[in-house]
């Protein structure tokens, strides 16, 4: 009688390839992602306990400046420019939502003045943007 040896065959998985990808992967995207900012004109935002995050949306920015620029996006405009186009979107869309980025320095009349104008133009929500994170260690008390 003739007897046949079984060969077992034994599979193993290794992981190294697998292991070298995902820290790869992990190392492009930490990279990449300190480079990746908001499009927008540099303002330095008031700081707020309070701030909640709100989610990116598909409305307007409004930019204003501590020098009394405003910009939406990286163009300069005027008040009145920012009125028309509100009312121009709002037209488009029937409904728009409004985020203001404002320099602490800027005075609050230009930001009230801002608000005003959107609300004219039919706009029912406005943001306003603030800092979560206290950039100086010194709080003053009034």
């Amino acid at each position: 009688m003739i007897e046949f040896k079984k060969k077992t065959l034994k599979l193993e998985f290794n992981l190294t390839p697998l292991i070298d990808m995902v820290f790869l992967l992990l190392i492009f995207f930490l990279l990449t992602a300190n480079f990746l900012r908001e499009e927008g004109i540099g303002v330095r935002l008031p700081y707020a306990k309070t701030a909640t995050p709100i989610q990116k949306t598909e409305g307007l920015t409004v930019y204003l400046t501590a020098k009394g620029e405003t910009f939406l996006g990286k163009k300069q405009v005027s008040l009145e420019q920012v009125y028309q186009i509100f009312c121009h979107k709002i037209k488009e869309t029937n409904y728009l939502m409004v985020t203001i980025k404002a320099d602490k320095a800027t005075p609050i009349e230009w930001v009230v003045r801002v608000i005003d104008r959107a609300r004219l133009a039919g706009v029912r929500k406005i943001f306003i943007v603030t800092d979560r994170k206290l950039k100086s260690k010194t709080i003053r008390k009034h």
